[in-house]
């Protein structure tokens, strides 16, 4: 017998068709563990859980992978529709990694044979078994520009559909450590969530900043997490710079909450709190925290600037209470890098722009040291955190942590920000 001849195979990928239509809240796939058929079906369905009986799966795949290929090249045939998207569904359920399959699904939700609502379904189910695979999300990318953008149906919630893909690309990230392709894919949803929903893109900003704490205290050696923490970050720090469109509310209790969350990690560099009691004015604190006398300027919400540094305090304290709880724990080292840089950019933008611009993070060859942007002795964020910092690397010393603190330690001094001798 032919490896691609299977008998069984047309009605294996017609039950699996049959679970789709009847199941609109279809989960996850897995292969299931069976070495014969023992003369019943090897598709398993229950509580939105989709299951394939693993002696199936070779034949299975061969047979819908040699139709596939057979049907690709071949311009004067024409197979049904139904029949090549049945192969196709049978084929990415197996292996998702064909670029060449999900060009052919493409093609068919372009000429309206296939919904693309049904597919964001269809490729959720495929990423809980492929957590990591690319090709899938980039399938799912190109369907929601296509439904958003190009289709524009207004049957659709916008903010519903892009709020499920920060929930597909959660799950994935859960069950496949380090997958950078999910946060990646977060992202992007971040920016289309901003170019389609503006009003709401700065709740949204700050409901995914508390979540990615709480995702990576539990995931405290997985950098992908962290990353995105560093693409927030960034976003938030450039609160000021928003259009009036998608700028957050700044509500007067939560700025007071946030100016003190400041107050409380500047007082390090003191040691006293009289210079901070009158400190009630946003422009004031910043004026006083960043070392710089340059006084109020027109056109600047100094409320909202303070609101951006605040996440940067935010998670340079979690990423201590890490660091002390787990430690040796690399990813959290070197995401204490990135906040080292980034506060090295802020107090420069500050004392050229007074607020958080995006050229802060634009990319170059080198930091900036020292004489870029005023003395770093009067800045009182950074003397603040070089002495947490000499306090966290004498316990890691002391915990024998290994090289990872001495190339935090050599980082430092390449930022030119210093530890106490």
């Amino acid at each position: 017998m032919q490896e691609d001849v299977f008998p069984a195979a047309e009605k294996i990928l017609s039950d699996i068709e049959n679970v789709f239509r009847k199941d609109v809240n279809l989960q996850s796939f897995e292969i299931i563990p069976s070495p014969d058929s023992e003369n019943r079906s090897p598709v398993y369905h229950d509580e939105n859980s989709l299951g394939l009986a693993s002696w199936c799966v070779h034949p299975l795949y061969t047979y819908a992978y040699t139709r596939l290929m057979d049907l690709r090249p071949n311009k004067i045939r024409r197979e049904d529709p139904i029949v090549v998207s049945r192969w196709l569904m049978g084929a990415l359920l197996i292996n998702p990694d064909v670029p060449t399959f999900w060009n052919m699904r493409r093609d068919l939700v372009k000429s309206g044979r296939l919904d693309p609502l049904d597919e964001l379904r269809f490729t959720r189910v495929v990423l809980y078994h492929k957590a990591k695979c690319f090709e899938a999300f980039s399938y799912r990318r190109w369907l929601v520009q296509f439904t958003l953008v190009e289709q524009e149906n207004p049957s659709v919630d916008v903010e519903s559909l892009l709020r499920t893909e920060m929930t597909v690309s959660g799950t994935s990230a859960d069950r496949y450590a380090n997958n950078y392709h999910a946060w990646s894919h977060r992202q992007q949803m971040i920016s289309t969530y901003e170019a389609l929903c503006p009003s709401s893109l700065g709740s949204l900003l700050v409901s995914e900043w508390e979540a990615s704490g709480k995702w990576c205290s539990c995931h405290v050696s997985d950098h992908s997490g962290l990353s995105y923490r560093q693409f927030l970050l960034k976003r938030l720090l450039l609160l000021e710079r928003q259009s009036a469109e998608t700028r957050l509310v700044v509500v007067p209790e939560e700025l007071a909450r946030r100016r003190n969350t400041i107050l409380d990690f500047a007082k390090e560099a003191t040691g006293f709190d009289d210079v901070f009691l009158m400190c009630d004015d946003s422009a004031e604190v910043l004026e006083i925290i960043h070392g710089c006398g340059k006084g109020r300027r027109s056109g600047i919400d100094y409320d909202r600037v303070l609101m951006g540094l605040s996440y940067w305090v935010e998670d340079c304290t979690l990423n201590e209470e890490l660091i002390e709880a787990f430690p040796g724990h690399e990813a959290l080292w070197y995401h204490r890098r990135f906040l080292a840089f980034s506060l090295r950019e802020i107090c420069w933008g500050y004392s050229k722009d007074s607020c958080y611009g995006p050229q802060c993070f634009q990319p170059r060859d080198s930091i900036r040291l020292d004489g870029d942007g005023g003395d770093s002795r009067n800045c009182l964020l950074e003397v603040a955190f070089e002495r947490r910092n000499q306090a966290i690397v004498e316990r890691a010393r002391k915990q024998r942590q290994g090289d990872v603190v001495e190339k935090f330690v050599k980082f430092l001094v390449g930022t030119g920000l210093r530890l106490e001798s």
